[in-house]
């Protein structure tokens, strides 16, 4: 796998904006990622990929979700559920 970075992706306002709306107290994956976003970003996972081959997937969500997963207290395999 190879990275390709995306740091700078935005939620889309209109899915902020229904997220919002829809919790108005917020969720947790909401809290996270309005704390943590921009703590780590694609490049700062850079020298741990390959430059080529397949590319992977962000390392930056997957540090998210990982701190997502540990506040929950869900496992890998039900983290991973859809």
């Amino acid at each position: 796998m190879s990275l390709r970075p995306r740091s700078g992706e935005q939620v889309p306002s209109l899915t902020a904006q229904i997220a919002r709306a829809s919790n108005p107290g917020g969720t947790t994956a909401m809290w996270v990622r309005d704390r943590l976003d921009g703590l780590w970003c694609d490049e700062d996972f850079a020298g741990w990929y390959p430059r080529d081959g397949r590319p992977g997937i962000s390392p930056a969500q997957l540090a998210t979700v990982c701190v997502l997963k540990f506040l929950l207290g869900l496992s890998d395999r039900v983290g991973a559920e859809p």
